[in-house]
């Protein structure tokens, strides 16, 4: 049995006349939690916002259970592959309950009610269910991500996307929401992640995806990525990290 959900094929994508990836192959498999790691401008979040038709790419396939992504529709597929922003992208004009009842209500045809009780169930989950009826504005940098993911959860995604989830957030928030994608990875929510947060990256991970320059230079597991590296730009870029 298949067990892929995403498929990219030879992708390509530039922006101007900077090539960002370069002939990308790579998979997301049922359950597995995927970590993409590299510096600035390796093409990882590129990556991620290319599978999520966010950028269009400029070469090569993306399938999604095989279908290639062009042919299903746009609002339908997001709420299959949901992404989380580093940004949050909570809507300034509604409540917490509202941003999470929305895209139920809009995209999945869900009655208020239903999209109301799926949303306080997925708030209780990531520990905001008590503000639930507080202004998105109003709410810290920790508890604006851990809405969002509330939010895409919602969606009832088969694959949820993070783009550096913590990038924004100050240091004493970093915790609580590494916190909630750890016990989403241990109910076997198919998820990758670029992230910056290494011992996170080691800790949650199935596979390691180490991408320099618009390639994936190295893949495998946390251990053969971390205690076994194959390759300078990997090594080089790991004991950045190490004390």
């Amino acid at each position: 049995m298949d067990t892929t959900i995403i498929k990219v094929e030879h992708l390509k994508k530039s922006f101007g006349k900077q090539e960002v990836l370069k002939d990308v192959n790579f998979h997301i498999d049922k359950g597995e939690v995927i970590s993409i790691l590299g510096s600035s401008g390796s093409g990882k979040s590129t990556l991620l916002r290319c599978i999520n038709l966010l950028e269009n790419p400029d070469g090569g396939c993306i399938y999604f259970h095989d279908k290639d992504v062009k042919s299903l529709e746009l609002n339908q597929y997001r709420s299959k592959v949901g992404m989380v922003f580093q940004s949050f992208n909570l809507f300034d004009n509604m409540n917490v309950l509202e941003n999470c009842m929305i895209g139920q209500i809009k995209v999945l045809k869900r009655n208020k009610q239903e999209a109301k009780e799926k949303a306080m169930l997925y708030l209780e989950k990531v520990g905001m269910s008590d503000f639930a009826s507080k202004p998105s504005t109003q709410l810290s940098g920790g508890q604006k991500q851990r809405v969002a993911i509330a939010r895409a959860l919602c969606m009832d995604p088969e694959v949820l996307l993070f783009d550096e989830p913590t990038s924004a957030l100050d240091p004493e928030m970093v915790e609580e929401v590494l916190k909630v994608i750890q016990d989403l990875a241990k109910e076997g929510l198919t998820m990758a992640i670029v992230t910056h947060e290494m011992q996170f990256a080691k800790d949650v991970s199935k596979r390691i995806i180490f991408m320099d320059q618009g390639v994936i230079v190295e893949e495998g597991t946390p251990e053969e990525v971390f205690e076994h590296t194959k390759h300078d730009r990997t090594k080089a870029f790991l004991h950045r990290f190490k004390q």
